[in-house]
């Protein structure tokens, strides 16, 4: 994902300007990924809206948080 894509959808999700540009800083650190993306809104109290891009890719090493899953007494 290009820095340029990123910043968009969060303008388009109704990310604050000023937390837009906190985010995309930290994440130049670490690549511009979903799951920084993700970690980083939620830090500031905003819902995850990357999570599309990686929750169905079981290779990348990240998991969803428990509490995002729905567990049965059968698994």
């Amino acid at each position: 994902m290009t820095k340029e894509e990123a910043i968009l959808e969060m303008r388009f999700c109704g990310v604050n300007e000023s937390n837009i540009d906190i985010i995309i800083e930290k994440c130049k650190q670490k690549n511009i990924l979903p799951q920084y993306l993700d970690n980083e809104l939620e830090k500031l109290r905003y819902e995850r809206f990357f999570h599309f891009e990686y929750d169905d890719n079981i290779d990348d090493g990240y998991q969803t948080p428990s509490h995002n899953k729905k567990h049965s007494l059968s698994d």
